[in-house]
């Protein structure tokens, strides 16, 4: 188990996607114990109000709100930014955790395939929806759930941003799930990055974590075939998600890393990143892709 308590966050607004379960909701449950106010968000209603309620029980908090909300449905993004901005004048940490890998083919109401959508689009546009707070709240921690898949590719495909090649005109595809993982996980480095630089002397600090390679949570839930069974014969080696979730409460909470951004953690240790995520070329027309897609302006 975890055990940071002793570093209070009385009075800190944290704000958590994909808090339903796995790591999100033990960041979100010690974040709790050590006194922050807790918004946690999710696609998943019935498991987010559950873990509400559990969060709570265990913590003895009671400053812990759910609100439903896929994060890949950017009207979603924006009405629950909108119910944040309406009740907290500050946000002090944002863990943007939610993610998936899904081997079937789907896009979002505007056309953007779901890894991408949910892991990277969504949370890009959350940052920038709450930046106003984050300001506020100065110094501000942004915390952003990337993964060492994000080595684990080519990297961004320009002229296939939507995975048809990688689906091959198909439903379902178990490597097309990981490569557009691959993708939509570099893309959040790119933008840890690009933020890092903007948010310098502001206050703001952001930094990207890999939770370790295959962690123990239902991220994969939704793999079929013999990828499936793999996933079932490998979980005992996987990374457990307590540990896991260490670094998440360690870069929202801890003084040691206060002032440090654009950095990519691993068990509260600084890493290396892959060297595509250092080619400048391509997150300059990551970040134009981006902004055009969420219809934002510099």
């Amino acid at each position: 188990m975890i055990d940071m308590t002793d570093q209070s966050m009385a009075g800190r607004i944290c704000v958590i996607t994909g808090a339903a379960s796995g790591m999100g909701r033990i960041a979100a449950r010690e974040l709790a114990k050590m006194g922050a106010t807790i918004i946690m968000n999710d696609r998943e209603v019935e498991d987010g109000h559950a873990a509400r309620a559990d969060i709570i029980r265990l913590s003895g908090n009671d400053r812990v709100e759910f609100v439903a909300c896929d994060m890949g449905e950017f009207d979603q993004v924006r009405a629950f930014a909108a119910y944040v901005l309406g009740k907290y004048p500050a946000v002090h940490v944002l863990i943007n955790n939610a993610g998936l890998t899904d081997p079937e083919y789907h896009l979002n109401s505007d056309g953007h395939e779901q890894h991408m959508a949910i892991m990277h689009l969504g949370h890009y546009l959350l940052i920038h929806l709450l930046l106003d707070r984050l300001r506020a709240g100065a110094p501000a921690r942004i915390i952003q759930i990337s993964s060492d898949a994000h080595k684990a590719g080519p990297g961004i495909d320009f002229d296939d941003m939507v995975c048809d090649r990688i689906w091959k005109g198909g439903r379902y595809a178990n490597f097309g799930a990981f490569q557009a993982y691959h993708r939509a996980k570099l893309a959040m480095v790119y933008a840890t990055y690009e933020l890092a630089e903007r948010f310098a002397g502001t206050g703001i600090t952001i930094n990207a974590v890999s939770p370790g390679y295959f962690v123990g949570t239902n991220v994969f839930r939704h793999m079929r075939g013999i990828m499936k069974l793999g996933v079932r014969l490998v979980r005992p080696l996987f990374t457990d998600p307590e540990r896991a979730a260490k670094t998440y409460v360690y870069l929202a909470s801890s003084p040691d890393v206060e002032g440090i951004s654009g950095k990519y953690w691993e068990h509260c240790r600084e890493k290396e990143t892959s060297p595509l995520a250092h080619d400048r070329a391509v997150r300059d027309r990551l970040i134009r892709f981006t902004e055009n897609a969420l219809g934002l302006t510099r």
